[in-house]
């Protein structure tokens, strides 16, 4: 029942995030799905075309509805809480679960990362129109009520520095036996981060403890 598309473009991704773009065949693509090659042409012309389909794709319906959410909330401290726990905990807390769409999705970055980045450059390209701006705005508007404090760090670079943090914590826990044993749970490490990368954005403590509540976060997601 479902949409063969997007069947398609589920199957593909596991395929991509284990040969690439250019060590997968559409034999293979075909295969992983379920289907004849002719059917996958039928949709998808070009093994090109289903890689930018799967690109565009990427982002979750329920992701997207978070991210309207969170763009229709007024500049302030505790939105950028909400935005940094957000972005924390889907890019570390992904990680959990190995065939998940989130594990699939950061090995997908982390082979593109590896040889051309184009598939990389898409995602972030959404990051760089959609976070970085209300970042800045929300940082702006909490020196403004006093919740933060102007720092020597850039708000848009502070920005990225939060996204690559988490990026990096989650390419330690990739592999099924992690890289690094942190000696915190997953929530605490999530929290950890949040409270780091808050810090570094000029957020003052008292803010953050007045308005960081992972449990209460948990039920805007």
């Amino acid at each position: 029942s479902e949409d063969p598309r997007a069947a398609i473009i589920k199957a593909g991704r596991r395929v991509f995030a284990e040969k690439g773009f250019d060590g997968t065949t559409t034999r293979e693509l075909a295969d992983a799905a379920g289907i004849s090659e002719g059917l996958l042409f039928k949709h998808f012309p070009k093994k090109e075309v289903l890689f930018t389909a799967m690109q565009e794709a990427c982002c979750t319906e329920e992701d997207l509805g978070i991210f309207e959410r969170i763009k229709a909330l007024e500049p302030s401290a505790s939105t950028l809480v909400l935005m940094v726990h957000f972005l924390v905990s889907r890019i570390v807390g992904g990680c959990k679960a190995p065939d998940g769409d989130q594990a699939i999705l950061n090995r997908l970055i982390l082979r593109s990362l590896a040889d051309d980045g184009e598939f990389a450059r898409v995602l972030l390209g959404r990051v760089a129109r959609e976070w970085i701006p209300k970042v800045k705005k929300c940082i702006a508007a909490a020196i403004a009520d006093g919740d933060a404090i102007e720092g020597s760090v850039r708000p848009r670079l502070s920005g990225w520095l939060t996204h690559h943090v988490a990026a990096m914590i989650m390419l330690h826990l990739v592999p099924t036996a992690a890289v690094v044993d942190y000696g915190v749970s997953e929530p605490e490490l999530v929290e950890q981060t949040v409270w780091f990368s808050l810090r570094g954005m000029g957020v003052k403590e008292k803010a953050i403890a007045r308005y960081y509540n992972p449990k209460a976060l948990a039920l805007f997601q």
